[in-house]
């Protein structure tokens, strides 16, 4: 399944707490990875949650002048 991780693909994730999140931003985490975001749609449930549609992404390539959000990873 290693190739599921593999930089442009496509993947979805949930972020709470991220006012100003939009499509065209980046997400960092605090081990490195990073993600385009691609789509953004408020939970129809909690609204502090955001469901995102992202694409893996290469930290080195995101553009000087992008916005990038900083994200902890946190155990369920």
């Amino acid at each position: 399944m290693a190739s599921r991780r593999q930089p442009f693909t496509p993947c979805k994730l949930y972020i709470d707490g991220a006012e100003g999140l939009s499509a065209g931003d980046y997400i960092v985490t605090s081990g490195g990875s990073a993600y385009l975001v691609q789509a953004t749609r408020p939970s129809p449930s909690k609204p502090e949650r955001m469901y995102l549609d992202c694409l893996r992404w290469v930290p080195d390539q995101i553009p000087a002048d992008a916005r990038c959000f900083k994200l902890n990873w946190y155990r369920r």
